[in-house]
């Protein structure tokens, strides 16, 4: 493949576009050979899309060929959280914990299921230890890795390393493990080794890994991954696949679902209040302030609103109180507003009785700030669209009908009608309203919209009576 062989055909997922992910690109022989197709899967963003961020490193100043010089078909996939299928391949996106927007990939097939997880870092900071209960988003996180046959893990630190890389976006090898145990995975292929670790030292780690895990009487078989490195996996026993059906289409045109969105900011601390503005702003995300929950509970009920960030520094602020507040508006227990709280330290106990759905624990960077900004006004998209379509009914493209409309009647002359009358249910309706409208981002997108919604809506005797009346 290296070599630039003819006619192939293959499929690249891509976690994030840090350049240690997606370096390797320009020099990636089959993209340039005429007749090979090639379609590449990554994280959408709010603004840029995958092919413009693969583009970058491309330009002029960095790179002689630009993208659009492949000779090979490249097709561009930007996903959301979600399901989609690679031929017979099904294939889950979940949102990991990096300094960038990242997705771990899940494939199942034959019974077999495995999990890619790099780049990511623990939501909480205590649970680098690999000791304790696992809540929270950690929680979540082990979810999607569960009964995994194989996890590639992010594993690049110890628990001693980690407290001096703190939002570096890495894991330990300790809480991998203790992942790993918690969701009863069968193997895991520690990775994205730290630089200054030597392969000897790599060795003796997982040597004392295997060695605890047996004093432990674990199942859980833990290697190092090593270039060129072969696994075979067997299946597993029936997994529980269920949970596809209500998942949301990875691919899934999300814009209507962003637009005039905002983000909800009760901050006491003013220096926090500029840089989270300025997050915010750099997501092309507008901001909504308020002074007490009476406003806060105005913005609520009339904004459409991505999610909440609160500071809980007591006594001069309690999020606290104010997400409790939050919660118990009557509108959020059908939209569930995410809130993220930022403070000093996390309390996974209180966070929980009050309905927070994430930290943001101080200090932290700009790109830790934009990156769970983004991962959740995407998540609040995606949670609006399945509000539009019923649960029963699946996000996969839905068929429409068409049908030849009647002909004119007589009396009426030089009017003509479309050839073809739409006949949609709700689902393919919004289908079309994301696939044929979303993707142009024109000034002419509202009407487009609405022309297209009157079309499929319009039954064909109002069509005839209103060119009467003209």
């Amino acid at each position: 493949m290296s070599g630039g062989a003819k006619g192939l055909r293959g499929h690249i997922l891509i976690s994030h576009t840090h350049w240690d992910h997606i370096q390797g690109i320009p020099f990636f022989a089959p993209l340039f050979v005429p007749g090979n197709e090639w379609d590449i899967y990554g994280p959408k963003g709010l603004g840029q899309s995958l092919r413009e961020a693969l583009a970058g490193q491309m330009q002029y100043t960095y790179f002689p060929v630009p993208l659009d010089q492949c000779g090979a078909k490249i097709r561009y996939h930007d996903l959301v959280e979600g399901t989609f299928d690679i031929d017979d391949i099904k294939v889950s996106t979940h949102y990991l914990n990096h300094p960038a927007l990242t997705l771990g990939y899940r494939l199942e097939a034959d019974g077999v299921a495995v999990v890619y997880a790099c780049d990511h870092e623990p939501y909480s900071r205590s649970a680098a230890t690999g000791d304790g209960e696992i809540t929270g988003q950690d929680l979540r996180h082990a979810e999607f890795l569960s009964g995994a046959d194989l996890l590639i893990h992010d594993a690049q630190y110890t628990a001693e390393e980690y407290p001096a890389k703190v939002g570096w976006g890495h894991s330990s090898v300790e809480y991998v493990v203790n992942l790993g145990r918690f969701a009863q995975v069968k193997k895991i292929a520690l990775t994205h080794h730290d630089p200054l670790r030597d392969d000897d030292a790599i060795d003796r780690m997982v040597a004392n890994i295997q060695a605890k895990l047996r004093e432990n009487k674990s199942f859980l078989d833990v290697v190092a991954a090593v270039e060129g490195q072969v696994v075979e996996v067997v299946p597993s026993p029936a997994k529980d696949s269920a949970h596809r059906a209500r998942e949301f289409q990875a691919e899934m045109p999300i814009e209507p679902a962003l637009a005039e969105r905002s983000v909800l900011l009760g901050i006491a601390d003013t220096k926090l209040v500029a840089a989270l503005s300025e997050a915010i702003r750099a997501e092309g995300v507008d901001t909504k302030f308020f002074s007490n929950m009476d406003e806060a509970r105005t913005l609520i009920a009339k904004d459409r609103l991505s999610l909440a960030i609160l500071e809980h520094d007591p006594p001069r602020t309690d999020g606290m109180e104010m997400c409790r507040a939050i919660r118990e508006q009557e509108n959020d227990r059908e939209h569930q507003l995410p809130v993220i709280m930022v403070a000093a330290q996390e309390n996974q106990a209180a966070g929980a009785s009050a309905g927070v759905t994430d930290w943001l624990i101080k200090p932290f960077t700009d790109a830790c700030a934009r990156t769970k900004i983004r991962a959740w006004a995407l998540r609040a998209a995606c949670k609006w669209m399945r509000g539009v379509i019923p649960e029963d009914e699946e996000l996969a493209r839905p068929p429409v009908h068409v049908r030849r409309a009647p002909m004119a009647q007589k009396g009426i002359e030089n009017r003509r009608f479309s050839e073809n009358v739409i006949s949609t249910d709700k689902s393919a309706l919004l289908w079309m309203y994301c696939r044929e409208i979303a993707p142009f981002e024109t000034p002419a997108f509202s009407k487009k919209v609405g022309n297209l919604i009157a079309r499929a809506t319009k039954r064909p005797s109002e069509m005839r009576n209103r060119a009467a009346a003209n």
